[in-house]
């Protein structure tokens, strides 16, 4: 199917159709890397455009800081269809952290909606910067 008519046929993901997890392992040199992974719980094909973003939250659900950096390679789609029952994954880091304690949880956010997921893994990298920034990628259905 060409890409302008996915577009115009199968709509943007919202908050109850999709279901995320997200697993943290620490590197070496003392930084997050991990997977986060959308699966689709509702019935009808649904489109996440854009790279998602991943926002640390304290133990009492605010956010610690930490921001996930945007960058701007082009890719053509620019989003990814998940069929019903079916999931798409994306690679995901956090360079280090000095700031707030964050809880484990994790607010994901995408165009056309957003979850917060408990992560598997570390709730924050060993690492205490210079770089404190999250990063994600494209998300690639499976």
């Amino acid at each position: 199917m060409h890409a302008e008519r996915v577009t115009e046929v199968v709509g943007e993901a919202t908050s109850g159709e999709l279901s995320w997890t997200l697993s943290w392992a620490g590197t070496d040199d003392g930084k997050l890397t991990g997977v986060l992974t959308a699966r689709n719980v509702s019935t009808r094909p649904v489109r996440v455009s854009g790279k998602p973003g991943l926002e640390p939250l304290d133990s009492s659900g605010a956010p610690v800081g930490a921001r996930t950096i945007v960058t701007a390679e082009f890719r053509m789609p620019g989003y990814a269809v998940i069929e019903p029952g079916n999931t798409a994954s994306t690679h995901v880091g956090w360079a280090g952290w000095d700031g707030r304690d964050p809880s484990g949880d994790v607010r994901i956010s995408w165009s056309g909606g957003e979850a917060i997921v408990t992560a598997n893994g570390p709730p924050r990298p060993r690492s205490t910067g210079p770089a404190t920034n999250l990063w994600s990628s494209w998300l690639t259905a499976h």
